[in-house]
């Protein structure tokens, strides 16, 4: 690194002699290289060297440069072996010896401070370092020299000292604004290296964004987000016109997840920049996918109603559909319970939560009809009415003019076409939905959704009983382990292969059971179910049968009977492979059925204790943290 600032300062400034030392110096090493012997020996002390000999590289090196003092490359190559072997007298008395010859190459200086550092003489080290700085007083590059070595010594506290000295003898505060910055950030003083880069930004307006990713390097650390928050603010209030610290203020913010405060310092860069909407759009959009869901609806709405020819109005409308949406599912308990516990059931009694974000989807396809976002529109509609409302009806009706009105939008369509299959798969009708999920074969796009498909119909023939073919599909897609689908196909197909060996008769009742549960039929479904657990109680297949009627009473709000069976399946099958899945749908039947906290806690520390490893381990211990109060 120490090198690497030489080069750097060299390029500064050519004032000093020292550096036009380096090409006649260089030039007698050739010329002595040229002789056979020191070339020879020079070869033979570099293999000593890489061959990690270091003593007898130096017995050679010491050797040639008794007869030649002046040569750079033997010089450098007797510093590196010393400070391998951490000979540090040995160093300074090199480093000496080559003063007695210039005694005002400032480079050796620094580079001895560092060195008698390294042996822990500080009063010798500072000596060094203050003559190098006499050599010239007044010029950047001797304070980059000398700042640089105090940093290789890791005295970052002393180099920003010496660059700010280096600012007042040079007379030029703008200098050494990175090196002192990143120091600051290094011995923590988070304020002061915010304040370093508000001068870099006030220097060089385009140097933003570099600052912001500086920033963002301490930002996390406890002491780091107020800090610089607090230099930003202050950096504002004192010039409230400078456009890039307004907006390096809306960045801090978004870091800090206070999207509030952000979204009132976007008006005023929206404002500033005569943006007509835009950046309150672009602020819109991040706050919702970072689940800020009340800043991302303010966004929306003055977008819509401030700027009514915002070019952009189709996008914004839909946005603010999708943010409420996203808004109300997040205080929708029974339907954040849904998700937790894996469940396929649409919680019918939550549905009507929904009819205000049904309302702005149908006020984008009225506005907007021929927009990819009207086909949007529809397409979550559609989801919500099966999801939610089970309006299996109303699916049907939204999407046929969804795939009939919208065939130039491919993407949406191919999605509405895998929902179609759906559709009929929870109406039972399998010749319908199979002839849907195989249309997606057609399409040029939509992989995800031709994968999703494929599944689909190994589970049709899993339904069937038509085992052999399901394993066939089966393995197609297990073949592409990135795919997010490959998880479902492999626990499928590992389910039939263990329960096929020895006959399938007790997989075709399950499979049956698991049909009529799809359909949402659950009381059907719990009746097969529990003819399994009685006409056969030793099989392999009956801790998948406990986990299903544990689902079932819990989607029936059943949230005892559910517990129990769950219980059931971990006190009678230790080995189970599904053990750490069914703790969490205990914790969440406790936390969000019965509301019993202390219960939900224990069942997710319990997960946490036996499978520390487990997928779930990361939600389990943010649920924890969400219990318990604590920050997050």
């Amino acid at each position: 690194m120490f090198f690497f600032v030489i080069l750097k300062a060299m390029s500064i400034t050519f004032r000093r002699a020292f550096f036009f030392m380096a090409p006649a110096v260089l030039a007698v090493t050739f010329a002595n290289a040229q002789k056979p012997d020191n070339n020879i020996k020079f070869r033979l002390a570099q293999s000593y060297e890489h061959s990690g000999d270091f003593d007898a590289a130096l017995n050679i090196y010491g050797e040639l440069y008794e007869r030649d003092s002046t040569s750079v490359v033997i010089f450098d190559a007797l510093r590196r072996n010393y400070l391998l072997l951490k000979r540090y007298d040995d160093l300074i008395t090199l480093f000496n010896r080559s003063l007695v010859r210039n005694p005002h190459d400032m480079s050796v200086l620094a580079q001895l401070g560092t060195f008698y550092t390294l042996k822990s003489d500080d009063l010798n080290a500072s000596r060094c370092w203050e003559r190098a700085i006499s050599v010239d007083s007044i010029h950047e590059v001797t304070y980059r020299v000398v700042g640089s070595s105090l940093t290789e010594s890791r005295l970052f506290e002393r180099a920003i000292e010496i660059y700010r000295r280096g600012r007042r003898a040079c007379n030029n505060p703008a200098l050494f604004t990175m090196d002192i910055a990143y120091l600051q950030s290094i011995v923590m003083n988070f304020g002061e290296a915010t304040r370093e880069y508000i001068n870099l930004i006030r220097q060089t307006p385009s140097m933003l964004s570099f600052a912001q990713t500086r920033i963002a390097s301490y930002t996390a650390r406890p002491q780091g987000l107020p800090a610089a928050i607090g230099a930003v603010e202050e950096a504002v209030k004192s010039e409230p016109d400078n456009l890039p610290l307004i907006q390096l203020q809306a960045w801090v913010y978004m870091e800090g997840k206070q999207f509030d405060r952000a979204y009132d310092v976007y008006k005023i860069i929206d404002a500033k920049t005569n943006a007509a909407g835009r950046e309150l759009y672009n602020f819109g959009e991040h706050a919702l996918k970072e689940k800020s869901y009340a800043a991302a609806a303010r966004a929306f709405r003055d977008v819509i109603t401030i700027h009514p020819k915002f070019e952009m109005l189709p996008q914004a409308k839909f946005g603010y559909a999708r943010t409420l949406e996203e808004s109300t599912a997040t205080q929708d308990t029974l339907y954040q319970f849904s998700v937790a516990t894996g469940s396929l059931r649409p919680v019918t009694a939550s549905a009507p939560m929904y009819n205000d974000v049904i309302a702005a989807y149908r006020q984008v396809t009225a506005e907007f009809p021929t927009t990819e976002f009207a086909a949007q529109s529809l397409l979550r509609i559609a989801i919500l009415q099966q999801e939610r409302f089970f309006d299996l009806d109303g699916v049907k009706s939204t999407l046929e003019t969804l795939t009939k009105t919208y065939a130039a939008f491919p993407a949406i369509t191919i999605e509405g076409t895998l929902r179609f299959g759906d559709l009929y798969l929870a109406k039972g009708d399998l010749p319908r939905a199979e002839e849907q999920y195989l249309l997606l074969n057609h399409y040029g796009g939509g992989g995800d959704q031709r994968e999703r498909g494929a599944l689909r119909l190994a589970e049709i023939d899993y339904f069937k009983g038509n085992f052999k073919e399901a394993l066939k599909r089966l393995r197609d897609l297990t073949r592409n382990v990135a795919s997010d689908i490959a998880n479902d196909a492999l626990k499928l197909q590992v389910l039939i292969m263990e329960n096929t060996r020895s006959g399938d008769a007790a997989l075709r009742e399950l499979s049956k059971a698991e049909f009529l549960k799809r359909q949402m039929k659950f009381s059907d479904a719990l009746k097969a179910y529990e003819s399994i657990l009685a006409s056969d109680s030793t099989s392999d297949l009956i801790d998948e049968v406990l986990m299903n009627v544990g689902d079932i009473h819990v989607q029936n709000r059943e949230y005892a009977e559910g517990i129990a069976s769950y219980d059931k399946l971990l006190s009678s099958f230790p080995e189970s492979l599904v053990l750490d899945l069914t703790l969490m749908k205990i914790g969440n039947a406790y936390r969000y059925g019965l509301h019993n906290v202390p219960h939900a806690i224990e069942a997710y520390q319990r997960l946490l204790e036996k499978f520390p490893n487990s997928i779930y381990a990361t939600v389990v211990r943010k649920y924890i943290r969400e219990l318990r109060g604590d920050n997050i």
